[in-house]
């Protein structure tokens, strides 16, 4: 088998990385639907109480329980004391994230933005090696 290099390798390069860039966005889909279609479908208004290994927020169920939670998204927007909108799960109220793009689009939204680079430049990489190909054959 004969070895692929220079302008040759590029559509095969380009073509790998469309592929990846597919399968990531597919995957962020997958994610941003799984978080739309989620458990998480109650609202609250809660407080960052504290800041251990990313903010706690306390807030009050619909049900007038207090419940507690550890965001996984580490910011420095957010403030002690601040108020921030939170989604959560009513069977499950420890389900919970800051409801807005950081605490709950911001993985989705992280993929698509990194595998949409993905596929752009596989894009690219496939348009050039068809351009430069015939030029240097």
């Amino acid at each position: 088998m004969a070895r692929v290099t220079g302008v040759k390798a590029l559509p095969i390069i380009g073509l790998v990385f469309v592929c990846l860039g597919l399968a990531g966005l597919v995957g962020a889909g997958v994610l941003a639907w799984l978080e739309m279609n989620g458990s998480r479908q109650a609202s609250a208004n809660g407080v960052i109480v504290d800041f251990a290994a990313g903010p706690v927020v306390e807030f009050t169920t619909g049900q007038g329980a207090t419940a507690q939670f550890r965001s996984g998204v580490r910011s420095t927007s957010f403030a002690l004391g601040q108020r921030v909108p939170v989604a959560y799960d009513p069977a499950d109220p420890a389900d919970a994230a800051i409801d807005g793009f950081i605490g709950r689009w911001f993985l989705p939204g992280l993929f698509a933005m990194i595998f949409g680079a993905f596929l752009v430049i596989g894009i690219a990489l496939c348009l050039l090696g068809r351009v430069l190909r015939p030029r240097l054959a």
